[in-house]
């Protein structure tokens, strides 16, 4: 759920606090139009029913999350122009791994795992063929319910009694939502940047029969560089879509989506492309083509012409100064550096650290 639909879910868990207080207090919440806020009056108008309003700005929520998860993936242009991928099993990673219109970090568009169902479903994806991704959905048959919460199983429609069975595609992000048979083809898919990682799906990773995980998780970034989706796959179809929203994860610190591969990953199958292993060093938190400062506590920190404590020293960083990762890592000296621009334009490495003083020397950017 991106910045926006944040916004107005919470507008609305407002309005339903206004709702139900309204009651026992002066001032009631005028009824708006979506997106115009709620205004208060000093006049009390009759009283309305208190369990049917509360009923029914439940379903307005509920309706208003649906929407928000599917055209959350949607956007048909990004699908029509996305580059047509070949099929030829590889485990290589990108030279060029950037994808050119949103600049976040993506493996080539040839890059392929060698399992073929998995590697079927990344081309389907990369090449836009709405049509061929429909056909590959395994739907999830589900009782709905007329019970009025977020998430959960899918909602019933008028005249469905409670329990009908119904055949759904689940969405996973803050909340759950599903998207019945007969609306998939009105859905245009998912806006795509380029694959990023695959992994084999853990026994730990969240799955329920509403919301059923797959064998192998094929993982994409989106065009917003804090949006990552995740296809759950198994025998060649696609059982449920995941959305992610990396500064979620960890606010303060903005933790890269790869950091949740330790309770959903079995076995990474086609690592990120930003990491490599470094012995002795912490966990790598910043990405090639995102912004970056300084943490330490006091002293600058030095950039140099190549990589390693070896590389003649350009300049010194002082702490809190931003910049932005156009390189690496590489590893030397048990610690990752990343190559750097500063705002002068002058480029050279860093280390991202750390020591018994400061664990980490640059951090991602909040």
């Amino acid at each position: 759920m991106n910045r926006t639909a944040q916004f107005v879910y919470f507008t609305f868990m407002a309005v339903l606090g206004l709702v139900l207080l309204g009651s026992c207090s002066s001032p009631t919440a005028t009824s708006m139009p979506l997106g115009i806020s709620p205004i208060l009056t000093a006049t009390t108008p009759p009283t309305p029913d208190a369990t049917a309003v509360a009923e029914a700005t439940y379903q307005a929520m509920l309706d208003i999350n649906k929407t928000q998860n599917a055209a959350y993936f949607a956007t048909s242009a990004a699908m029509q122009t996305a580059r047509p991928p070949t099929l030829t099993p590889t485990r290589r990673p990108a030279a060029t791994p950037t994808d050119e219109v949103s600049g976040v970090l993506v493996h080539d568009a040839d890059t392929r795992t060698g399992l073929d169902e998995v590697d079927q479903i990344i081309g389907i994806v990369l090449a836009g063929d709405m049509k061929e991704f429909r056909q590959r959905i395994r739907f999830t048959t589900s009782g709905c319910t007329h019970v009025m919460a977020l998430g959960g199983p899918e909602k019933c429609r008028e005249g469905e009694a409670e329990g009908t069975l119904v055949e759904v595609l689940p969405f996973l992000g803050t909340e759950g939502s599903q998207l019945r048979r007969d609306e998939i083809n009105e859905w245009q898919g998912i806006d795509v940047a380029g694959l990023y990682a695959v992994y084999r799906v853990s026994d730990e990773a969240y799955s329920s029969q509403d919301y059923p995980a797959g064998e192998y998780g094929i993982v994409f970034r989106t065009k917003y560089p804090q949006d990552i989706v995740t296809l759950q796959v198994e025998n060649g179809s696609i059982l449920r879509i995941d959305s992610t929203f990396i500064m979620q994860i960890d606010s303060d610190i903005g933790i890269p989506p790869e950091l949740n591969f330790e309770r959903d990953a079995e076995e990474i199958i086609l690592p990120p492309p930003n990491i490599t292993e470094c012995p002795g060093a912490p966990p790598q938190r910043v990405m090639v083509g995102e912004q970056a400062r300084v943490c330490t506590q006091s002293e600058d920190i030095i950039v140099r012409e190549e990589p390693g404590r070896d590389g003649k020293a350009l300049t010194g960083i002082e702490p809190d100064t931003n910049f932005m990762i156009i390189d690496g890592p590489s590893c030397a000296n048990n610690w990752s550096w990343w190559k750097v621009e500063l705002d002068s334009g002058l480029a050279g490495w860093v280390a991202e650290g750390g020591d018994d003083i400061d664990p980490y020397f640059i951090c991602p950017v909040d």
